[in-house]
């Protein structure tokens, strides 16, 4: 009997989106600090908060929330994670 796929577990699948997400930040900015908090409020899954280096440019900063801001979106709508990006000052 073929064995079925198993699906990942709610928590399992935010790990996987966050650590996804972390690393796209991270490829648009190697010297920002990615935080993450798990602290829920209602219906939100995650928190990801990006402190991106002093020197860097307000149109690095602009892409970098929106490029964030889009992949969240998307990943509600694949998944149903709600999750919050926010690019903080340092």
């Amino acid at each position: 009997m073929p064995r079925t796929p198993k699906t990942p577990s709610r928590q399992d699948l935010l790990e996987t989106k966050i650590s996804e997400l972390t690393a796209l930040i991270k490829e648009l900015s190697p010297q920002a600090r990615v935080e993450i908090s798990f602290e829920r409020n209602e219906d939100e899954d995650a928190h990801i908060h990006v402190y991106p280096p002093s020197a860097i440019d307000p149109e690095e900063i602009a892409q970098i929330e929106q490029t964030m801001g889009e992949r969240c979106n998307d990943i509600l709508l694949e998944t149903g994670l709600f999750l919050i990006g926010a690019v903080c000052d340092s």
